[in-house]
Formats: C-alpha cells, sequence, structure tokens
C-alpha cells in the first residue's frame, strides 16, 4: 500500500468514526485519553485510551476490559459496515483496518 492510499485510508476511517459519532482525539493530544486513529505501514490502527474519569476511585490497576470490549465491537460494526477490513490485533487488542483489495 503507498503512502497516499494510508493517508487516504487514514482520513477516512476518522471520517467514517465521526459520522458514526465518535470522537477521535487529535495526533496531538498523544499523552490524553481517546480514541486514536494512527497510520501504519500498510494500515490504520484505531486505539483507545481510557481517561481516569471512568475510574472514580482512581485506582492504578483499573481494568477497562468491559468498556474496551464493547468499543471494539462498535468499531469493527461501523468499519465493516464502511467497506474497511478490520481485525483485532491480538497482542493490543486495537482494531486494524486496511482497504478492501
Amino acid at each position: 500500500m503507498t503512502a497516499d492510499a494510508v493517508e487516504k485510508l487514514l482520513a477516512d476511517v476518522r471520517g467514517t468514526l465521526a459520522r458514526a459519532g465518535f470522537e477521535v482525539a487529535s495526533a496531538r493530544d498523544e499523552g490524553s485519553p481517546g480514541l486514536r486513529v494512527r497510520r501504519e505501514t500498510d494500515s490504520v490502527m484505531v486505539v483507545w485510551v481510557p481517561g481516569s474519569e471512568l475510574d472514580p476511585a482512581g485506582r492504578e490497576d483499573a481494568e477497562f476490559e468491559g468498556i474496551r470490549a464493547a468499543l471494539r465491537s462498535a468499531l469493527l460494526a461501523v468499519l465493516t459496515q464502511a467497506g474497511h477490513a478490520v481485525q483485532v490485533d491480538r497482542v493490543s487488542g486495537d482494531v486494524r483496518v486496511r482497504l478492501l483489495a
């Protein structure tokens, strides 16, 4: 996949998520919580960084797997409906998006 194709995919994924009602954090907000879309060599990754407001007790060991699983399911559905090839990264649990060939 060319660099231009990855850029177009990145813009399309961001636009698709915005139209579906997701708020995507800016690339400049790398350290802050939220949904992020970043380019990879041949794909785009959608990553969620949970915010402290989801853990009112402020525990350092907070588990967000239930929220993460629900979000992942929603992302897979929205991006598949938009015509993208999606899969969950086995290690990180993030959503990888590719163009359908």
